[in-house]
């Protein structure tokens, strides 16, 4: 599984700490932001987000004017625009411009609002447009969405959304109450609490969330999924939920219950994918929310959900060298080779530091999974220039000049792989594959002979071996070359001592069979004692293996088994004849 390095959030603004620092000033001083005996709870209505400045700076006043209108000042206090303005240019801020969603939860704090409200107003072809959110300045991602306003008139959508206001705080004492039970430990308090709060107000989405949570303390993941569904279809961006979603989802798929059917796990995986989609794009500038997001898919083995999610961030966030490094591991992560390779350049020149000997590896690896062992070679032979003893790259190096044809050049490369690192299999195992290309059967033996010394499995090496025996073996049937076979019994000698296996025994009893018969027809025309001897003892390493070997190949065994003592008289008889 694939690991994303931490991603620290991005540095707040000068104005965005100002603002922030006064907030915790604020709550320093006076732990306790208490409303006034007499008065209702504070309620914030800051500049709306509009393409208009104009337009979102009237909107919050004309919100303002309907909810003072509507509301007795024992149960609601509007905070006026003179003390928003105030604190904001004591801040450094403007007053025409939205906040971001940190600024307006400080602001919030600082003119002591327990709710304050977000949203966007538009202007259409018939009047205007207000979607909005109250939220609850102790908690930004716990909000009430509310239902979207259009009006001909800029007071009547106004209006609508100071009803909706109205509407959506029935919920905050029952929440309240849920809220401090579960600070409190007594779990099912809070969900009595909720639930009797929800009988008055069955979309109070604030309320719904402390229920889950109140379901999530009491181990009742059912539960929590079904209220959080809930909220999830009413408020497709109500973070608290979609998390506690993401959490019990991957809870049921990793520790799935006694009976538990895999279509059920299929579902749960499907759901918690569909999840993280909504989760990351309630709020796409949220870095920390983002990059657990992405660990989530790589866990899920969907890396390749990730890439648009960091493609984003670089848009909005270009040469930030921490979202760079995340991209980089996400493309790798997603197999997405050129994409790795453009944001793998771009990183390392924005911070040279990340140029490590990691970065040339992978670098490498990307120009060789896109079947480009010439920039392959280039860019780990660049890795070397800086770190010329890491046998990563001396690998990858090797790998790269070996798909390139240069197999001098590979060979070095291997033998300098292996040399830094010899406990390094992929080293040996490029050693003996360019061996082989070379024709450098004795030195691929001691490679392997030597990887096995070096704690390499013996049962990889065993079947290299083995199939260096066989090729060998192929070869003398065709070429009828003794020295063929004689490589052949070699190799199967080393494949069977690193690990003994039927295949091994019979190529080896049928490469020795097949040399002795070459040898024993020409030591009678020859009269060589070594050709003679030859025969002899081939025939018996035939005898001593053949057996073994027809356990897997009964019917060719057996064949080969019957013939050799049909060469015994004339190999006894050639060895009497002439080693005199």
């Amino acid at each position: 599984m694939f690991t994303v390095l931490e991603v620290k959030p991005l540095k707040a603004s000068p104005r965005v700490s100002g603002l922030v620092l006064i907030a915790l000033l604020v709550i320093t001083a006076s732990p306790a932001l208490a409303q006034s005996s007499r008065t209702g709870e504070r309620v914030m209505i800051p500049t709306l987000q509009s393409s208009d400045k104009t337009l979102g700076v009237q909107a919050a006043e004309a919100i303002r004017d309907q909810l003072q209108k509507q509301t007795n000042i024992r149960d609601v206090v509007v905070v006026p625009k003179a003390d928003i303005n105030n604190s904001l240019q004591s801040s450094g801020y403007p007053t025409t411009e939205a906040l971001a969603p940190g600024d307006a939860k400080a602001l919030a704090t600082l003119v002591r609002a327990p709710q304050y409200l977000e949203g966007t107003v538009t202007k259409t072809p018939t009047g205007y447009k207000i979607d909005s959110r109250l939220i609850i300045s102790r908690d930004m991602t716990k909000g009430q969405v509310l239902p979207s306003a259009q009006g001909a008139k800029l007071d009547d959508a106004a209006d609508q959304v100071a009803r909706a206001i109205k509407d959506a705080r029935r919920q905050l004492p029952a929440e309240e109450a849920c809220h401090n039970a579960i600070a409190q430990g007594k779990y099912q308090e809070a969900v009595a609490a909720a639930r009797q709060g929800l009988a008055g107000y069955p979309n109070a989405n604030i309320l719904a969330v402390c229920l889950a949570e109140a379901y999530n303390n009491l181990k009742m993941p059912d539960s929590v999924v079904a209220v959080a569904e809930r909220v999830r279809a009413s408020d497709p961006r109500n973070i608290p939920a979609l998390q506690m979603l993401t959490t019990t989802y991957r809870a049921r798929i990793d520790s799935p219950r006694p009976g538990v059917a895999p279509a059920r796990l299929s579902s749960d995986t499907t759901e918690l994918l569909k999840v993280l989609g909504a989760l990351a794009a309630a709020d796409p500038t949220n870095i920390k929310l983002i990059q657990n997001v992405i660990n989530e898919y790589a866990q899920l083995k969907h890396p390749e959900q990730a890439v648009p999610l960091v493609r984003d961030l670089l848009q909005t966030n270009p040469g930030d060298p921490q979202l760079l490094n995340l991209a980089w591991l996400v493309y790798l992560n997603a197999k997405d080779y050129q994409g790795a390779i453009d944001v793998g350049n771009e990183m390392v020149r924005v911070d040279t530091a990340t140029a490590t000997a990691d970065y040339y590896t992978r670098l490498a690896a990307a120009y060789s999974a896109l079947n480009q062992p010439q920039k392959a070679a280039e860019a780990a032979a660049l890795g070397l220039r800086k770190f010329p003893n890491d046998p990563n790259l001396q690998l990858y190096n090797g790998q790269a000049l070996y798909k390139a044809g240069q197999l001098q050049l590979a060979l070095d490369a291997a033998k300098k792989a292996v040399a830094a690192n010899p406990k390094n299999p992929p080293g040996y195992f490029l050693l003996a594959t360019v061996q082989d290309s070379l024709n450098q059967y004795d030195d691929l033996v001691a490679t392997l002979q030597n990887a096995k010394n070096n704690g390499v499995d013996p049962g990889a090496l065993s079947q290299l071996a083995l199939k260096q025996g066989s090729d060998a073996y192929k070869a003398g049937t065709a070429s009828k070359d003794r020295a063929d076979f004689q490589r052949a019994i070699k190799f199967l000698q080393l494949s069977d001592q690193l690990q003994t296996s039927a295949d091994a025994k019979f190529l080896l009893g049928a490469s020795a069979f097949s040399l002795g018969q070459s040898a024993v027809n020409d030591a009678n025309d020859k009269r060589s004692c070594d050709l003679a001897r030859m025969a002899r003892d081939a025939f018996n390493l035939a005898l001593i293996n053949l057996p073994a070997g027809g356990q897997k190949y009964p019917n060719e065994a057996a064949q080969l088994l019957r013939a050799i003592p049909q060469f015994t008289p004339a190999v006894d008889n050639e060895v009497k004849r002439f080693c005199k």
